[in-house]
């Protein structure tokens, strides 16, 4: 097919075309099972395992006995049809949420998940569900998602899907899958209908529709205390914990069951934990948590079959009917409880498949320390190449909590790969670091080149403490893509090749915290894990909702910090005593000095949530944790992140516009691997044969004498201890069900204060649920965020002024990086000092010169 170039007023009267042609020429969708709002589901879930089966041609349907009973009327028939095609559907062991979500965007990309599945579960007859959304300008006819399970390519499928959710399944051969952990990943090659810009490429999108998406196995019957990570997530990718209750607990035991919840959050490897004390959880996804002494769980259906309990001790109780499994954690005393939580957090099984236990740990991003040189493939990132108009390829570095970033340093990238000749001159490779533009190198040779050592500097201060996200992108237009001439020869040539030995060079790093700041919070629960007294978690009212919310956060932090934390319950913040300090509680029940101790206005807050503290989340159809819609799907909203309607208040209160928020990076691929089997240097050798044929100034000088006097009077203030209190209130952002803050704590990480409230309690533990979204936990930064629920939007806020805490024994070679850091991140300090020792300098030369000559009489 050939195809000319589209103006740009015509561009989206073609697009609409094309779009209203795929739908009118796809086949009738019979079987339509779509939960929510918008267009019919298109269902296709063929008995063979064949994506691409064709359904039955209306003449076979009509050659029927003239003896059978006439059709039932064409609603009732639609409706027994619907009925049968979800009965003859077997539940899938659904994908867990990470930090890229579940959206396949651009010409290529890639989302892997590391699943983990019991022996029982790898035999026998298995499948993998994909369902997908897709966006209007993929054109089929050059666009396919395929499935790989452990490295085998199980199926592929042409990307049709423009107007409702499409389901397909491929068929797992046996001895695939192993137990333990499993890779599932999920590829797609997408290219634009009519334009082949590099604009165009972001319009150019998969969706994954993670309620009903995954692998189509048995339930894991043999469940045990070392397979917990089998532990099957929800139809959001989170992990259900369901705390049983029989009475209502006293605070020392809420803390015990709080601790047995992030040993749970420890062992199951799911990094978005659901946490709801009550009734038992039913159905196969999550677990039931039984957490108690002997005394506290007596008379509890099923501990009968725990016989005589005489210590510490754990128990997994088999699924019962439509009731999930439960766990029980007890013992004779609360110490044994204890004891027994630390048994729990210490169990689990690593092993599985080489590519899944590759992938397990890459999940949550590679951990580095500093002075490490690293090559991409030890990131998961493969040789290719590429024929497209814009490549991304990503990964995830973790960060340590204590890390400072600033400009003391530069992390080098050296690029391996090359380019083919004839590309735009405007072509070039862009690296961004979390969503911010690092650096830029144009590509210059119309020749086209081959180079192995590309360096380009990273600066420090755009990283963070904990996961960061590295994107490499590169544009590479030619003069074809104006013809735009899909079917052309030169379109399928290659423009790109990039090898898996590109390498990252990292420097030595200042290790020290940042108060306050919630990027150490989120990345290694920084001020609840140091040294010195324990922790203290705050909860003013202990309502279901509430209780709900703290275990939620509580299991998240755990994640971070890979233990559980010792939190010690106290229903009120006063007093000094204790270490650290986590405030979880609706707004109506702080005081105005804790708010005030997170730099919050008690009544800016009060004026902004008057409105919505009376308001009540009324159970949706997925309950108050979220709701499935195609618009949602559309703009890739976490399941999660929604609020019902009743708590979504008519209009918002005026307030100063806060910062501007912070959008979520969108999800990017990992590398595909290059067709066939050349090495990395048959490919080089290859491109060689067919190629033959910004320092940034300082502004700081400029302004020197404005910020020298302003220097000079903070030090007068200083001295005489005159100096205003650190940083002014914080302006809360009116669309907010979530406020998250910090307080500084001063030159001790245990005199910190890290605030979550919200509204009501309802909203607390619905704004809570989607603050753990690995998506949006990620995006946590500064001194205080405000949270959107109703679609996972975070703004954050800036501190004014951050203290440098020590969390290790002093080395001169840390001492030396931190004290860089703070002169970067003090810019005033520093040309202070730089002017002061040139002063210095000038007198004790005129000094010396004055004695030397001699002198005229």
């Amino acid at each position: 097919m050939s195809s000319v170039s589209v103006t740009a007023p015509f561009r989206a009267l073609a697009l609409l075309l094309a779009g209203l042609s795929a739908v009118a020429a796809a086949p009738p969708a019979r079987g339509q099972s779509f939960l929510g709002t918008g267009p019919a589901e298109r269902l296709t879930v063929p008995p063979t395992g064949d994506a691409l089966r064709k359904p039955a041609q209306p003449a076979q349907q009509a050659a029927q006995p003239a003896t059978q009973p006439p059709a039932a009327p064409p609603q009732a028939a639609d409706t027994g049809h619907r009925a049968q095609v979800q009965a003859t559907i077997a539940p899938a062991r659904r994908l867990p949420a990470g930090t890229r979500g579940f959206r396949l965007p651009g010409e290529d990309a890639v989302l892997q998940y590391a699943v983990y599945l019991t022996e029982a579960q790898t035999r026998g007859l298995a499948r993998l569900r994909v369902s997908y959304l897709s966006s209007i300008s993929v054109a089929p006819e050059f666009s396919e998602l395929a499935g790989l399970v452990n490295g085998t390519k199980v199926g592929w499928t042409r990307i049709q899907a423009p107007g409702a959710v499409k389901v397909v399944e491929f068929a797992i051969p046996e001895g695939v899958l192993k137990a333990g952990y499993n890779a599932v990943t999920l590829t797609a090659s997408q290219r634009h209908r009519v334009d082949c810009s590099i604009e165009a490429t972001y319009e150019l999108w998969t969706q994954i529709d993670p309620s009903r998406s995954g692998l189509v196995v048995a339930p894991a019957a043999d469940l045990d205390l070392k397979s917990l990570a089998a532990l099957e997530p929800d139809e959001s990718g989170a992990l259900p914990l369901g705390v049983l209750l029989n009475e209502k607990p006293t605070l020392p035991r809420l803390e015990r069951m709080i601790g047995a919840v992030q040993a749970v959050a420890l062992v199951s490897r799911l990094a978005r934990p659901a946490v709801s004390f009550g009734t038992p959880l039913t159905g196969r996804n999550g677990v039931n948590l039984l957490v108690g002494t002997a005394a506290e769980i007596r008379g509890t259906d099923g501990v009968e079959e725990l016989g005589a309990i005489n210590g510490p001790r754990l128990a997994l109780l088999p699924a019962r009917g439509s009731r999930a499994p439960t766990l029980v954690v007890t013992g004779l005393n609360p110490d044994d409880v204890r004891t027994a939580t630390a048994q729990l957090a210490a169990t689990g099984d690593g092993g599985g498949s080489q590519p899944g236990t590759a992938l397990a740990p890459l999940i949550r991003g590679y951990e580095v320390e500093g002075g490490e040189r690293l090559e991409l493939e030890k990131l998961g990132v493969t040789t290719r190449e590429f024929s497209g108009r814009l490549l991304r390829t990503r990964f995830e570095l973790r960060f340590p909590a204590d890390f400072v970033p600033a400009d003391y340093g530069k992390v080098m990238l050296h690029l391996a790969g090359g380019y083919a000749a004839g590309l735009d001159s405007s072509a070039q490779i862009v690296v961004d670091i979390n969503g911010r533009n690092a650096a830029s190198v144009p590509l210059p040779y119309t020749r086209g080149e081959v180079f192995d050592d590309q360096a380009i500097p990273l600066p420090l201060s755009l990283w963070r403490p904990g996961l960061n996200s590295v994107e490499i992108s590169a544009q590479i237009p030619n003069a074809s893509d104006k013809v735009c001439d899909t079917l052309s020869p030169a379109a399928r040539q290659p423009r790109f090749l990039f090898l898996d030995r590109t390498r990252l060079e990292i420097p030595a790093l200042a290790r020290a915290v940042r108060s306050p700041d919630l990027a150490a919070v989120k990345a290694g629960a920084v001020p609840f894990v140091a040294q010195g007294a324990r922790p203290r978690l705050v909860l003013p009212t202990t309502d279901r909702d509430t209780a709900d919310a703290a275990a939620t956060l509580a299991a998240r932090l755990a994640i971070a910090a890979k233990r559980v934390i010792d939190f010690e319950l106290v229903p009120d913040a006063g007093g000094t005593e204790g270490g650290a300090t986590l405030v979880v509680a609706p707004a109506r029940a702080l005081t105005p000095v804790t708010l005030q101790t997170v730099g919050l206005d008690p009544d800016e807050i009060r004026r902004i949530w008057e409105g919505r503290a009376e308001t009540v989340a009324t159970p949706g159809q997925f309950g108050t944790e979220g709701v499935l819609t195609l618009d949602r799907l559309r703009r890739n909203v976490p399941m999660r992140c929604s609020l019902p309607a009743a708590a979504v208040p008519v209009s918002v209160a005026a307030a100063v516009p806060a910062a501007a928020p912070i959008p979520a990076p969108a999800p990017a691929p990992r590398s595909m691997p290059a067709t066939g089997s050349e090495t990395d240097e048959q490919l080089v050798a290859r491109w060689d044969q067919t190629l033959s044929g910004s320092a940034v100034v300082p502004t700081v000088l400029r302004e020197g004498w404005t910020r020298l006097a302003n220097w000079g009077l903070k030090l007068r203030g200083e001295v005489t201890g005159l100096m205003q209190e650190p940083g002014a209130a914080v302006t809360v952002n009116p669309r907010a069900s979530l406020i998250i803050a910090e307080g500084s704590g001063g030159t001790r990480l245990s005199d910190s204060t890290v605030l979550v409230t919200a509204p009501n309690p309802s909203m607390l533990k619905a704004s809570v649920s989607c603050l753990v979204d690995p998506v949006v936990w990620t995006r946590l930064v500064g001194r205080a965020a405000f949270l959107d629920a109703s679609d996972g939007t975070l703004s954050t806020v800036q501190p004014d002024h951050v203290a440098l805490i020590e969390t290790r024994s002093w080395s001169l070679p840390n001492f030396r990086l931190v004290a860089a850091a703070w002169l970067s991140l003090n810019p005033a300090y520093y040309v202070g000092m730089t002017l002061v020792m040139a002063l210095c300098l000038g007198l004790a030369t005129t000094s010396l010169v004055r004695q030397l000559g001699r002198r005229n009489s």
